[in-house]
């Protein structure tokens, strides 16, 4: 087990993720005396929940996956990545289509543009030295590259500065883990390609699951509005300073960290053993060229001494 430890995390956190529904997410302070109704709600009575249960089902399935040691193979591994992009991107429309957070706002100051730039830059420059390095020198160095993508990305980043852009939110997902999924197919070696992704998804994961706080907690107080209470009023409601989340959220957030650390064990495991079988490879194929050229040698030897032998017949 202690071998194994990495894939058991790995596939442990998300199922801890789907059984924390089963807890309260959201709940009053005691203070009330469960005066007002419903004084909590567990995981499933959210739409919060249900979400953070697709996301586990989604995560087990990536953890099986990058966990199989077929999964080393490079085009495995590719098709691993782009799993994981349907996967986040197919939850996001799931979730978001139809409702107040279909289409996300954004505003890109000066500040927040230079970040995005610098971040466009970083990823782009390093994809393109890691898959062109070998073939010309242009991509031998990712700094000059970062440079010139920093300021043209900058560039553009100031033409919109200030501009509110909207975009499909489903969409904006996908354009992120597109851009994740480039970064960790081109980093070599690409046969942990889909143990990097694994690792990018649970830290995205784990944001939704902590900004989801706010959204939870709101969850009951909207509840409570339209729950007709023991005088038969209703829209009576809680303060929501007065609302917490409860053990299920936490649950829910300790299991995606678990998942987290057993896809950083996981892929620091695949990132060992692929260098070891590269360096083994190397050793062979100067083994073989110093045996090939022993050969090539000893025929020659062989050839002159034939020769000589001729000569002195």
């Amino acid at each position: 087990m202690k071998k194994h430890w990495s894939k058991i995390a790995l596939v442990l956190g998300p199922m801890i993720m789907i059984a924390s529904v089963a807890w309260e997410y959201a709940r009053l302070k005691p203070d009330y005396n469960f005066l007002i109704q419903p004084w909590s709600l567990r995981g499933y009575e959210t739409r919060q929940g249900w979400a953070i249960i697709a996301m586990g089902v989604l995560l087990v399935i990536g953890g099986l996956l990058t966990s199989w040691e077929g999964s080393i193979k490079p085009a495995v591994s590719a098709g691993v990545t782009m799993y994981l992009v349907a996967a986040a991107t197919g939850v996001t429309a799931y979730f978001t289509i139809g409702t107040d957070r279909a289409v996300t706002d954004i505003t890109l100051q000066t500040v927040s543009g230079l970040m995005v730039a610098a971040l466009l830059a970083g990823s782009v420059s390093l994809s393109l030295r890691s898959i062109f390095r070998d073939k010309s020198v242009i991509f031998k160095r990712a700094m000059p590259m970062f440079i010139g993508l920093f300021v043209v990305f900058a560039l553009v980043a100031s033409t919109v500065a200030g501009t509110q852009l909207s975009i499909q939110t489903w969409a904006l997902v996908l354009i992120v883990f597109l851009v994740l999924a480039g970064l960790s197919i081109s980093i070599r070696p690409i046969d942990v390609a889909g143990n990097r992704m694994m690792i990018f998804t649970t830290v995205a994961a784990w944001g939704v699951i902590i900004l989801s706080a706010g959204a939870i907690r709101q969850s009951l107080v909207t509840a409570q509005t339209g729950f007709v209470q023991s005088n038969g009023v209703t829209d009576i409601s809680a303060q929501y300073k007065d609302i917490q989340t409860a053990g299920g959220w936490w649950l829910a957030g300790l299991g995606i960290t678990i998942a987290w650390v057993g896809g950083i064990g996981l892929w620091a495991k695949r990132r060992d053993i692929v260098a070891a079988r590269a360096r083994a490879r190397k050793q062979r194929e100067a083994a073989d060229e110093s045996a090939q050229e022993i050969q090539d040698a000893y025929d020659e030897y062989q050839k002159e001494q034939a020769a000589a032998a001729q000569s002195g017949a």
